[in-house]
C-alpha cells in the first residue's frame, strides 16, 4: 500500500475498521509520510489513533508524564497545536 492508498482509506468514512488499521500501520512505517499523515490517523479512534499518536511520539520527542498509556495524547486538534507551535506544520 502506497502513502496515497493509505490517505485514501483514512480519509473515507465508510472504510472498513481494519482498513483504517492497516493504512494507519502503512503510514506510521513508510518513509515517505509526514505529520499531517500521521496526523490523520488521529480522525480515527482506536488502533487507528494510537498507531499515529505512537509515532507523532516517537519523532517529536513531546513529554509525557509517565510511560503508561494514560498520558498520551489522542486527540487530533492537540496534537495539531503542538505540532505547530513546535513549527513542524504551519
Amino acid at each position: 500500500m502506497s502513502v496515497e492508498e493509505a490517505r485514501t482509506i483514512l480519509r473515507n468514512d465508510h472504510a472498513p475498521f481494519v482498513d483504517w488499521c492497516e493504512a494507519a500501520f502503512r503510514l506510521c512505517s513508510l518513509p515517505g509520510a509526514s505529520f499531517e499523515d500521521w496526523l490523520l490517523c488521529l480522525r480515527r479512534r482506536g488502533l487507528p489513533a494510537e498507531t499515529g499518536a505512537c509515532r507523532l511520539y516517537v519523532v517529536t520527542k513531546r513529554p509525557r508524564t509517565n510511560e503508561g498509556s494514560e498520558s498520551m495524547i489522542f486527540d487530533h486538534d492537540d496534537w495539531r497545536d503542538y505540532l505547530r507551535h513546535e513549527k513542524l506544520i504551519a
